[in-house]
């Protein structure tokens, strides 16, 4: 089977407000977590991308070691973050984050229909982001294909390709993961996941 693991990095300290916090990177309980979720993993990775952030770096390789992935072929994509493929202007965008807050940005991403400045046109991006998805699982053998990113990516992208918006209770935490799969008529389905940090992934 053919499958896509679009995941939020693990662990990091809280960034404090009015910071973007690009630097900060995964605390010793996501190291332990990444250890955990790669292992998890029974399929064999076909390959791992990552967004260019230290923290999803960190996972990604983390992921890899475990299943013996070469960590020299993981590849940085923007898009998944850095500034992301939500993101136009992250300058400007950054400001609706300084304005609004954190909570009124998240909605917009959930479900906004207008267009913020510095942000893309959503429905767009998303379609063409879930393009470059169904092109990768195409083209691909069976297995699994590890895709690091940030919440807001990872948040953004489910709620508009699931068949019901996310919440903002929904809103991803560490590790939680949407994961794509393509069936034998290449059409792609969705199914959004919660991770547990005790037993591995549900």
């Amino acid at each position: 089977m053919k499958r896509l693991l679009l995941i939020r990095h693990a662990e990091r300290p809280i960034i404090p407000d009015q910071e973007v916090g690009n630097d900060v990177v995964l605390t010793q309980q996501g190291v332990q977590d990444s250890v955990k979720f790669g292992a998890h993993l029974s399929e064999p990775i076909i390959s791992i991308n990552s967004s260019p952030i230290e923290r999803c770096v960190q996972t990604a390789r983390i992921i890899a070691d475990v299943k013996g992935y070469p960590e020299e072929h993981i590849v940085t994509c923007r898009d998944l973050g850095d500034p992301g493929f939500v993101i136009e202007d992250g300058s400007v965008a950054w400001s609706h984050w300084q304005e609004k807050g954190h909570e009124a940005v998240n909605q917009y991403l959930l479900s906004g229909k207008e267009r913020w400045s510095g942000f893309s046109d959503l429905p767009l991006a998303v379609s063409a982001f879930r393009e470059k998805i169904r092109t990768k699982l195409l083209d691909s053998p069976d297995g699994i294909h590890v895709w690091v990113t940030h919440d807001t990516i990872l948040a953004a992208f489910a709620s508009r390709v699931l068949t019901k918006s996310l919440s903002l209770n929904e809103w991803p935490y560490f590790l939680d993961y949407l994961e794509v799969s393509m069936n034998h008529t290449e059409d792609l389905m969705y199914s959004y996941s919660r991770w547990n940090r005790s037993a591995g992934c549900e």
